[in-house]
């Protein structure tokens, strides 16, 4: 693995950060909140989708809905993988931060290796897939639903580096991922193999299921 260090300048971005909401007694609530709440928006998103399908029978709905899921599956196994090369400690663990006053949701189930970052990655995905959906469907549920997660996805990346749950280059790293693995999934070429393979196979197995309840 590649041992990482983080540069003394985002090391005061942290400490300026961390101070700051110290002194904030809502910052010291809704930071740590945000660090984490938004991640739990993604699958209700899904489950809109689908609902609106049913409702309003266009077919693009769940194909939109299995498309964001696939893309979102794949970024996190770039990802993933890409932890694997990478060995850099988590700020709060390097710096020694007192986590009994500040604490994320998630805090329990975070690993020592904070490179690149999961959140990042995930929220910039949601971001840029519905963007893209939108670039191509011209639908303006996509079109506000995109600006919503892309603020979302900045809350989220400033709380994580203020309660000191990742560096500013694990944001960056995890943001490149996200963006990138969309963007090459809405490919003319890439979009059709992943329709074909695990879109249309998904949705004729449910068609199947639905006429068996008839």
């Amino acid at each position: 693995m590649i041992p990482m260090q983080e540069p003394i300048w985002w090391k005061n971005l942290l400490l300026f950060l961390n101070e700051y909401i110290k002194y904030n007694d809502f910052l010291m609530y809704s930071v740590p909140l945000s660090a984490d709440i938004f991640v739990f928006f993604y699958p209700v998103l899904l489950v809109i989708l689908y609902i609106v399908w049913i409702v309003k029978n266009k077919i693009y709905y769940k194909e939109s809905a299995l498309w964001i899921f696939w893309a979102w599956v794949l970024s996190m196994l770039v990802n993933i993988s890409t932890q694997l090369f990478f060995d850099k400690l988590r700020p709060n663990l390097l710096l020694w931060m007192d986590y009994e006053k500040i604490e994320t949701i998630l805090h329990r189930f975070l690993p020592q290796s904070s490179f690149p970052s999961d959140h990042a990655a995930t929220s910039m995905w949601i971001a840029v897939a519905l963007f893209l959906w939108w670039s191509k469907n011209k639908d303006k549920k996509f079109k506000y639903l995109w600006a919503i997660f892309l603020l979302f996805a900045v809350i989220m990346w400033i709380s994580r580096v203020a309660v000191w749950v990742h560096w500013p280059t694990d944001i960056i790293a995890g943001f490149i991922i996200g963006v990138l693995v969309p963007i090459v999934l809405f490919q003319k070429q890439v979009y059709k193999l992943l329709k074909k393979i695990l879109i249309t196979p998904i949705i004729n197995i449910q068609k199947w299921i639905w006429k068996l309840f008839k």
